[in-house]
């Protein structure tokens, strides 16, 4: 197992954040398209990211019950 390093911003603070993502192989690299669920300490709030490109899922793709703006 692997510890990732990634950026991704707050969608709610406009923060940049740090993150570590576990990748069970031995190198960074994601062959699938991977969302990791990310525990946010600028908002504590749990987000959904792009496990390659540190991008967040759309809240739109969520559904309106699961998210809160």
């Amino acid at each position: 197992m692997m510890d990732c390093p990634i950026t991704f911003r707050c969608p709610q603070t406009g923060s940049e954040v740090d993150a570590i993502l576990h990748q069970p192989k031995d190198d960074c690299r994601f062959e699938t398209v991977t969302f990791e669920t990310v525990s946010c300490p600028a908002c504590t709030r749990f987000h959904f990211i792009h496990a390659m490109t540190g991008a967040l899922i759309p809240p739109t793709l969520l559904g309106p019950g699961n998210w809160t703006p």
